[in-house]
């Protein structure tokens, strides 16, 4: 989300999920500030690099459903800013398409799309933010990273907890201070021991409910690195399988199908020219 992305961006920072730690304090309930820095923005909180492969399934209104799988790399740079990139590999008239988002420190990320049949690279106009993601549920708003100057913005206030099925859960709702926002609420569930969202909620400015994004499973995942001395967190769980489902009977199923929180990135991986090999 353009200037709410604090609660949504999801598909890229699967990776961040896997490899970024996050534990709550024993005995000490979070403030929503802390919840939101622990889990709805974890791929900013210690997290390194990797890489993850997901299938993607959308399913239209009508119920025809068509299958991607994409390839996701992330890694911070030295000033502690988030680059990721997302290649397609099948089906083929979307193999080699790429996606490129790099954070910025005091302004909105800048974002690249790659179309190998038009053989250029073409940067995301703030205004278009709201553009479906490659025809998902998703919007490429939704992939945004907010910049630590957007944060004032948005208002994070917490409800009283709740329960996703036999989960409790910490409940949250972030509403955008400025005009122009593609959502007017987004409410957060985030699981109270492991501080992983478990149920996001979209709603439009008017109130209305616009989509919904649900964890259906949850996995431990070693994320040290093979050379690092083992220890308590290295072990996470990462959301495998989530479902956007719109108010309008779409859906998007995201599978994550393998994480390398060891893979070799460097920032020659995340440029212009990266998209296009």
């Amino acid at each position: 989300m353009q200037r709410s992305g604090i609660a949504v961006s999801f598909l890229v920072p699967l990776v961040a999920l896997a490899l970024a730690a996050g534990a709550q304090a024993a005995g000490k309930e979070p403030s929503a500030e802390e919840i939101v820095d622990k889990a709805l923005n974890r791929g900013a909180v210690g997290f390194q690099q990797g890489t993850a492969t997901l299938k993607m399934t959308i399913v239209t209104t009508k119920g025809d459903a068509k299958e991607r799988t994409l390839h996701i790399s992330a890694m911070k740079d030295g000033d502690g800013m988030l680059k990721s990139m997302v290649k397609f590999s099948k089906p083929a008239d979307v193999s080699g398409t790429a996606f490129l988002v790099l954070q910025k420190k005091d302004a909105l990320p800048d974002q690249y799309v790659y179309v190998p049949k038009a053989k250029v690279v073409r940067r995301i106009a703030a205004g278009n933010a709201t553009s479906t993601f490659f025809g998902s549920d998703f919007t490429y708003a939704d992939l945004m990273p907010l910049p630590v100057s957007e944060k004032d913005k948005v208002a994070v206030e917490k409800l009283a907890d709740g329960s996703v099925g036999s989960q409790a859960v910490y409940v949250l709702q972030v509403t955008p201070k400025v005009e122009g926002s593609p959502y007017g609420k987004v409410v957060a569930h985030v699981h109270k021991e492991l501080m992983v969202p478990l149920k996001i909620e979209f709603f439009d400015p008017q109130g209305q409910p616009l989509k919904s994004l649900v964890v259906r499973k949850l996995q431990k995942v070693n994320i040290c690195p093979e050379n690092a001395k083992k220890k308590d967190g290295c072990e996470q769980h990462v959301p495998m399988e989530v479902e956007m489902k719109a108010a309008v009977g779409s859906r998007t199923e995201l599978v994550l199908e393998k994480v390398d929180p060891n893979a070799k990135l460097t920032e020659a991986d995340f440029t212009e020219e990266a998209m296009q090999r």
